[in-house]
Formats: structure tokens, C-alpha cells, sequence
């Protein structure tokens, strides 16, 4: 399960991805990777943004319905492609500058979730 967990953050970092989710979005959208069947089958994860209160916007890390690793199969059988896999809440207004240490901060905080959740 690490290498596809491993392989969407090395996704978001190198394509600079990760400056979307500081992005203005309407809840409930997908943040990252673009919506191709392509790009959910390869990464086979996804960002999602929630709602945003008092400037921290949740964004939930949500298994696509073309995952194919085991563990995240499972997930999906018993939770659905909505449900959360992981959250965590970013300050929408970070500078520039900061959102890279912003999302590495983020990145950490979901780890350890996706780790309960998954085995």
C-alpha cells in the first residue's frame, strides 16, 4: 500500500499539484489529479476539497473507483468511493512562499490515518 500512497505525494510535489489545494474550490470538488480514467487508474487516489470554516479548509483524501491495490479495493468495498480516507485542514490564505511547508505539514498529518485505516 506505501508505494501507491508514495506515489501519489511524489505526484503532487512534482507537477507542483499540491498549490491547488490553497486554491479557492467549492466543496465537494477534486482538488487533484485531474478527472481522467487514465489518472485514477494510475494514482488511484484523490484529493477532495470540504468546506471551509474560519479560513481552514478541510481536504479529504478519497480512494477512486478504478483503485486496484488490494487494501485500497477493500476500503472502497466497505466505505464507498465518497468516504474519507483521510482529512486534514489547511489555511486557505497561506502565501506562496509557505504552502510547500504548509503541505508537507498536511502530508504528515494524513499518514498516520491512512495507516489505521488500511492496515
Amino acid at each position: 500500500m506505501s508505494r501507491v500512497v508514495k506515489a501519489f505525494r511524489e505526484f503532487l510535489v512534482a507537477e507542483k499539484t499540491f498549490r491547488k489545494i490553497f486554491a479557492k474550490q467549492t466543496p465537494g470538488n477534486r482538488i487533484a489529479p485531474p478527472r481522467t480514467n487514465a489518472m485514477d487508474a494510475k494514482l488511484q487516489l484523490r484529493l477532495d476539497a470540504g468546506e471551509v470554516v474560519n479560513g481552514k479548509k478541510a481536504i479529504y483524501l478519497q480512494v477512486n473507483s478504478q483503485a486496484k491495490n488490494e487494501a485500497l479495493k477493500k476500503f472502497k468495498k466497505k466505505y464507498g468511493t465518497d468516504a474519507n480516507l483521510a482529512t486534514a485542514f489547511i489555511d486557505e490564505d497561506t502565501p506562496e512562499e509557505k504552502q510547500e511547508e504548509v503541505f508537507e505539514e498536511m502530508w504528515q498529518h494524513l499518514e498516520p490515518q491512512i495507516r489505521e485505516r488500511l492496515g
